[in-house]
């Protein structure tokens, strides 16, 4: 009996052991997993990474995770977890959208099942590219004849990265201020990797789609790419004799170029004056059609060639001919056509400042409007106090004869009044979480669209793991790490996963080892939403040098603190309440319009009369509106305010609001306290009525200084320099204006605005100032102000410029370093 009992559970435990060896012990025979990334194995830096992760189930039916395990930082780890299942005997293809912040070419992939590593795979990316690089995605089916691309240079791209958040990259004009320039990055794409989220498509710095069937691509495609030039992105379009596939399967709104025809024609001269290179002489096909508003940067109103098409804070660059079919595709010269092509679009100038402000992070780092407990409440419950236990209880236990009972009611008064300062102080504690919010938002008033920049800091009341819960259609991106390493430090053993991100709904973030209390993480996101309440700029016009205009505030929200720019000039318009309006008349050559904009929130901010060591809490209310202006300029406002393609008045409405964004955001499992900023603009453009009069006042166009790195510059956007120096300026002339007459003025400004000093002076009298004529080829001497006006067409050169310069003596007098006097133009002509 005992033999028959001892081999029944021998028999027992064998089949225990079989189970488990067909079940777990050879999980790779059951699950075959193969992995791509990137686009060709190539990513970017500071860019979303598609992985697409193919799994075929041999065995049962399989629950489990996806884990991708990325470097985000030093010795740190970020886990990206994917909730997958996967019938018996079927193949699925799982993705997945990373962020990649670091220099590591590595990804651990793991399946994993009850918290138990099932198998592990290793991808190894060939090659990544810098955040400097510009590239180009290329969706054609003969991409291989725009490999040319790959030889065209471009200027070298600022890494904009303040405090860990990324700024959208613009590139300047100005090859002094790059320093050197970098090839190109050409990705070729097709239906089955063009993403179809905007997000995935930031990888890419511009998009050319040409001898391509979009029909093909989906709707979310199409949109994805809509919205991605919305953003400010540039999408180029070739058509020509494949212009029916290429529009077949494009939304209205990405084909702004009305297409009636086609016609074969040698290849025009166009392209020569573009180019200045010599053209073939080859036949090729183009297509006809309206020009509508857009702005022709080859060819004429007979035969538009390239035209530029503004479309929210990007650009649609329309190409009536097939980039990849002859002659274009072979001739010599296309690579200089790219170069002109791919640049036009760049801003006039670009304004940078090393101000603090320039940043998020400190920004939001601070609350300032959070409740506290009365300052003077407080002080006269402790002079109470005093007055109790001092005269008033020595004076009744004397009366009473019960000195010795004030050790009982002294503690038991203290008590009390600790008490009440406790109650009293109770509501303005955290008693959850905490997260500072400030948001950008762009409101396109044609398209019905908005698009939405939120940057946050959220705050962790408790010690431990962070656990943050969003909704996953706003595609919130946390930043572990502020830059990016260009080598790759260590083995992948020395890192640890030290965050985790939960992909479902809602996605779940969960940062752990916060240590200390009040710690924080940073997130953003940015998206697309349509809306219907606006905000109007009605019956704008500019007479007897006045500028005339209704704002309507069809919201349900204040704005506060608004100001208008009007080519460059900047004008308070103060606060609108909801559902209102205000009509202002402004004369443009007055006092309440500026031209610089530091010099302007000086004056709308007041901050001549408040210092930062002035620690109020009106003066930190009124900094932080001030700063909260500051950002939305420099990383967003400023770029819809320098194109060089407008036709008419562009018109720019900006304020701040303080109403909350509801994210519907949950931190360890509860609601948190948000404090939220809102910076809100819409622009609008008023065109140009051919033949009418135009009068552009001085600081509208701004001077660029070309030789940057021979000076050094400090806040408001002042250059200084300390030896005998050469200035070489710029004037860039939008189109659409035929100038008549203009006027150099190159006098000194109110130095108390750039010292905050009185008794600051410099003269002009060592500045020899010189203007190119273009006609003779010579620098004219002029002086301080100069006027053209029966020859002004001479000073303007084929690119619409006009270039000045000054060689300056510097005076050994002064005892400090010299400023730069920046030179104004007013011109006056008409619309052509």
């Amino acid at each position: 009996m005992n033999k028959l009992k001892i081999a029944f559970i021998f028999i027992i435990l064998l089949l225990m052991c079989a189970f488990y060896t067909i079940s777990y012990a050879n999980p790779e025979e059951q699950l075959k997993v193969s992995i791509r990334a990137g686009y060709d194995n190539t990513i970017r830096i500071f860019s979303e990474c598609p992985v697409y992760i193919e799994i075929e189930n041999t065995g049962e039916d399989f629950q489990g995770e996806i884990q991708i395990h990325v470097v985000t930082g030093y010795a740190n780890k970020t886990n990206y977890v994917l909730p997958f299942e996967i019938p018996q005997g079927s193949k699925k293809e799982f993705f997945m959208s990373i962020p990649i912040t670091t220099a590591s070419r590595d990804l651990e992939i793991k399946i994993v099942q009850n918290n138990e590593v099932l198998l592990t795979k290793e991808h190894k990316f060939q090659k990544v590219i810098s955040p400097k690089t510009t590239v180009i995605g290329v969706l054609s089916n003969e991409a291989n004849r725009l490999r040319v691309l790959r030889n065209v240079n471009l200027l070298e791209k600022p890494v904009i990265d303040r405090n860990g958040f990324l700024m959208p990259k613009y590139p300047s004009v100005n090859p002094s201020t790059e320093g050197g320039k970098l090839p190109i990055e050409v990705v070729e794409l097709n239906e089955n990797n063009l993403p179809d989220n905007e997000g995935m498509l930031e990888n890419f710095d511009f998009l050319i789609l040409s001898n391509y069937d979009t029909s093909n691509l989906t709707q979310s495609q199409i949109t994805a790419i809509s919205n991605w030039v919305d953003k400010g992105n540039i999408l180029i379009i070739g058509t020509g004799e494949n212009a029916r596939k290429v529009y077949s399967g494009l939304s209205e709104d990405l084909k702004p170029f009305k297409i009636n025809g086609q016609k074969r024609i040698e290849m025009p001269e166009h392209f020569a004056d573009f180019t200045e290179r010599a053209i073939l002489r080859q036949e090729m096909y183009i297509s006809t059609g309206s020009v509508a508003n857009g702005d022709i940067i080859i060819g004429d109103e007979d035969t538009p060639l390239a035209v530029n098409y503004k479309y929210g804070d990007g650009n649609i660059i329309i190409l009536a001919f097939d980039v990849t079919t002859s002659p274009i595709s072979y001739w010599p010269y296309v690579k200089d056509m790219w170069e002109g092509l791919l640049v036009y679009n760049r801003p006039v100038y670009y304004e940078n400042t090393d101000n603090f402000t320039y940043g998020y992070s400190s920004y939001l780092s601070n609350i300032f409007d959070q409740d506290i407990f009365p300052f003077g409440l407080l002080c006269i419950i402790i002079l109470v106090y005093i007055f109790l236990v001092g005269p008033v209880l020595y004076w009744i236990l004397k009366y009473k004869d019960k000195r010795d009972y004030s050790w009982i009611v002294i503690p038991i008064t203290a008590f009390l009044f600790v008490g009440i300062i406790y109650l009293g102080g109770y509501k303005t504690r955290f008693k959850a979480s905490v997260i500072s919010n400030y948001s950008i938002i762009r409101l396109d008033s044609e398209s019905e669209k908005m698009n939405i920049n939120s940057f946050f800091t959220i705050y962790n009341n408790k010690r431990g793991t962070l656990k943050v819960e969003c909704p996953s259609e706003y595609n919130f991106e946390f930043f572990t790490n502020s830059y990016y390493d260009d080598i790759y430090h260590g083995p992948n053993e020395d890192f640890y996963v030290t965050s985790k991100i939960l992909f479902g709904e809602p996605n779940k973030y969960e940062e752990y080892g916060v240590s200390l209390l009040w710690d924080s993480v940073r997130a953003n996101t940015d998206f697309i939403r349509e809306y219907n309440e606006k905000i109007l700029l009605e019956d704008i016009e500019i007479k007897d040098e006045k500028l005339f205009g209704t704002v309507i505030n069809n919201t349900s929200f204040s704005l506060e603190d608004s100001y208008i720019i009007l080519d460059n000039l900047y004008i308070s318009i103060g606060d609108i309440e909801p559902k209102s309006r205000k009509d202002f008349a402004i004369p443009l050559f007055g006092s309440e319009v500026n031209s610089n904009f530091e010099y302007f929130l000086n004056e709308l901010f007041e901050k001549d009369v408040f210092h930062y060591w002035v620690d109020s809490d009106e003066e930190r209310q009124r900094r932080r509106r001030r700063e909260a202006h500051y950002i939305a300029y420099y990383n967003f406002i400023q770029m819809a305010n320098k194109k060089r393609d407008l036709k008419g008045r562009q018109i720019i409405f900006v304020a701040l609001n303080y109403d909350d964004i509801d994210y519907d955001l949950i931190v360890n499992g509860k609601k948190p306290d948000i404090y939220n900023i809102n910076v809100i603009y819409t622009d609008k453009i008023i065109p140009y009525e051919k033949g009418e009069k135009i009068h552009l006042p001085k600081g509208t166009i701004k001077p660029v200084l070309e030789n940057q790195q021979a000076f050094y510059k400090q806040d408001n956007m002042t250059y200084y320099f300390h030896n005998d120096i050469e200035a070489m300026f710029t004037f860039y002339i939008l189109k659409g204006i035929t100038v008549e007459e203009f006027k150099i003025d190159w006098t000194e400004p109110d130095y108390r605005d750039i010292y905050n000093r009185d008794g600051s002076e410099s003269k002009l009298t060592n500045y020899d100032i010189y203007i190119k004529n273009n006609a003779t080829g010579d620098w004219e001497k002029i002086d301080e102000i100069f006027k053209a006006s029966a020859k002004a067409e001479d000073y303007i050169n084929k690119n619409r410029e006009i270039n000045i310069k000054a060689n300056i003596t510097f005076d050994e007098n002064l005892r400090r370093d010299a400023v730069l006097m920046m030179p104004q133009i007013e011109i006056k002509g008409v619309a052509n």
